[in-house]
């Protein structure tokens, strides 16, 4: 695979000055810094990261967290207070609905607009209009003015136009949620290809499934700091929990993997003799924390421990609860997904209606999920979660495992492939 890094950000800071009214702005000016008629508003704060040849990052991160200014400092239209961003390749950005676009020119005019501001002359987009024609697939519409044009269809001429031209870096911030759901498997396909073909890309979204589909790796903004980064499945783990939870419950659980990566470390530091001292459940263990997943396991319908089952058999999920302070209700949660990170199955007691009410310090408690692995054949994990349960809609995570269970699916006879192992028939008939 690729190992060149096309896309590199040291250090960098993004500081902008809020004014309380306009004529604070002249004063300012008019002070020469000997005194300040700001606030300071810190929208990043030192953001290192590098994104090589041939990779998808995606970025994640809750309104006002800095995602569209980081991209706006990498694309070169926004400069950092700090720090560094450099790009090794040709750019294409797609930051803004319709950017770019002279809201007169017509859709064809625009096209070759955008081609001259990426560098390319009108010969070389002679070569590829057709390309970019045929993917925005707007009509009779390309020889209008934009300004007559939807939401969507500035979307799918502003897309074809960045993607048509091969860049070296692509960068998408949400602009894709604009089109309908054909075109944005078109776009995806197409990013796919480009990845393959080399090109570095990021993408902002809001949509987890999207990164996790999608993106090798990605990056969690909190408030302007660099909060996670690493792969995929890993850090839509910390946006959940960053997004369901008040942000006591998130910094605990910011913690207790913190805490648990350490304790890990050192296990493999002391040897075996000590790991059954260390999986002992005593509370000093957990400092702070409400309740851990002491253990887990998959059990077969005999009830042995096992991995590998066939297309539909009936798998039992257990999940041993270890209580350390008082919980009103405790909801526990499981996910099932593939290898590359797509969710294929999640539920919960929640949904169940049998979450455990008045769990106090002491208590063991199994939790257990049966579920029919009507899946297609491929190797699963299983991600495991506690929480107590706020309202219907809100919860205080507690503890997760992410994925500690391997389910090996396979088929006498593969009838099927995807996911979901859908009951199925296919015939041919004589008209």
């Amino acid at each position: 695979m690729f190992s060149e890094k096309v896309i590199s950000v040291e250090n960098v800071s993004k500081r902008f000055e809020m004014y309380s009214q306009p004529r604070d702005r002249l004063l300012q000016f008019l002070s020469f810094g000997r005194r300040q008629y700001f606030k300071e508003f810190w929208a990043l704060r030192n953001i290192s990261l590098d994104v090589k040849k041939g990779e998808t990052v995606g970025i994640l991160g809750r309104n006002g967290s800095g995602k569209s200014t980081l991209l706006q400092i990498i694309a070169g239209t926004l400069a950092p207070t700090m720090g560094e961003a450099t790009v090794n390749g040709k750019l294409a950005a797609l930051l803004e609905l319709g950017s770019g676009f002279n809201p007169e020119f017509s859709g064809r005019e625009n096209v070759y607009l955008n081609g001259s501001i990426l560098g390319f002359s009108k010969e070389q987009m002679d070569e590829r209009i057709d390309e970019i024609i045929a993917f925005a697939d707007i009509g009779e519409h390309l020889e209008q003015p934009v300004k007559t044009y939807s939401s969507g269809m500035y979307v799918r001429l502003a897309f074809a136009v960045q993607a048509c031209v091969q860049p070296d870096v692509l960068i998408v911030d949400e602009a894709l949620s604009v089109g309908d759901e054909k075109f944005q498997r078109k776009c995806f396909d197409y990013i796919e290809r480009l990845r393959t073909g080399g090109c570095a890309i990021l993408i902002v979204t809001h949509s987890t499934s999207t990164v996790e589909k999608f993106c090798q790796r990605a990056a969690l903004l909190h408030r302007g700091e660099l909060h996670g980064l690493g792969p995929a499945k890993e850090v839509v783990d910390q946006y959940h929990a960053l997004l369901y939870s008040d942000e006591r419950a998130y910094l605990r659980y910011l913690n207790a993997n913190v805490s648990a990566g350490e304790a890990a470390a050192e296990e493999q530091k002391a040897g075996p003799e000590t790991e059954a001292a260390a999986a002992s459940p005593q509370e000093e263990d957990a400092p702070g924390m409400r309740a851990l997943i002491r253990g887990w396991r998959a059990l077969d319908a005999e009830g042995q421990q096992c991995e590998a089952f066939q297309i539909g058999e009936k798998a039992r999920i257990e999940v041993d609860v270890e209580v350390f302070a008082p919980i009103s209700k405790m909801q526990a949660g499981m996910l099932i997904r593939t290898v590359e990170g797509v969710s294929a199955f999640g539920t919960s007691t929640l949904y169940h209606d049998s979450s455990y009410v008045d769990a106090k310090p002491g208590d063991r408690l199994r939790v257990v999920f049966d579920v029919e692995l009507a899946l297609c054949e491929g190797n699963y994990f299983v991600t495991l979660a506690i929480a107590e349960e706020v309202t219907r809609a809100d919860m205080d995570y507690l503890d997760r495992k992410t994925d500690v269970i391997i389910l090996k699916v396979s088929d006498r006879r593969t009838l099927g492939s995807g996911i979901a192992a859908l009951p199925s028939n296919a015939r041919v008939e004589k008209l």
